[in-house]
C-alpha cells in the first residue's frame, strides 16, 4: 500500500500527537526547502485528517 503524503508540518504534528506514526520525510521537490511527510495509509488516518481539516475550517 502507498503510504498518505501530507505536506503540512502542522498536519502532520496533529497526526502524531494522535498517535499516528511517521514512517518518513522527504523534501518537497515542488517547494525547495519545505517538507513532506509519509505515514501509513489506513481508514483512521483519513477520518483524523478529516476531522483536523474540520476543526480547521471554522477558524
Amino acid at each position: 500500500m502507498k503510504p498518505y503524503v501530507i505536506k503540512s508540518q502542522r498536519l502532520a504534528g496533529y497526526l502524531m500527537m494522535r498517535g499516528f506514526v511517521l514512517k518518513g520525510m522527504g523534501e518537497n521537490d515542488r517547494y525547495p526547502g519545505r517538507n513532506v511527510f509519509f505515514f501509513k495509509n489506513s481508514p483512521e488516518l483519513v477520518q483524523a485528517i478529516e476531522s483536523y481539516r474540520q476543526a480547521n475550517e471554522t477558524k
